[in-house]
């Protein structure tokens, strides 16, 4: 018996793959694996634990998680860790190496190099644009 079994009684539980591709988590899951991202946020994320928090295997898991999130877990973790970061510069005046290890990010240069491949600035420049912008309105 294969596991995509059309047969009743067969391995695959209803709904786990949508023509021959794994479904998207359920909502119980997808929840539980942002949750345990935004607690882990400063530590290093495994997609072995995160699957384990779902209580799927890490190849099935990834591939679902991709389908549900429309990212792999891993761009995921750094979209959030940019996004905890941004809030962080914006309400505090915190500096760079202290907003990095706590958003999980190696050290400043990490969260530079990363920071400035997806938003095009470096992180102190998008600060200082984006509190000159508040200021004015």
């Amino acid at each position: 018996m294969c596991l995509h079994d059309p047969e009743p009684g067969g391995l695959a539980s209803p709904g786990a793959f949508a023509g021959g591709r794994p479904a998207g988590l359920a909502p119980w899951q997808a929840s539980r694996a942002a949750a345990y991202v935004e607690r882990q946020l400063e530590t290093t994320i495994r997609v072995v634990d995160l699957a384990r928090a779902t209580r799927l295997s890490p190849s099935y898991f990834s591939r679902a998680f991709k389908t549900t999130f429309g990212l792999s877990p891993q761009k995921y973790v750094v979209e959030r860790r940019l996004t905890r970061a941004k809030r962080i510069m914006l309400t505090t005046n915190g500096p760079l190496c202290g907003i990095a290890v706590t958003c999980g990010f190696s050290d400043q240069a990490h969260l530079s190099r990363v920071f400035r491949r997806r938003e095009g600035a470096p992180p102190n420049a998008w600060r200082r644009e984006r509190r000159q912008a508040s200021a004015l309105t």
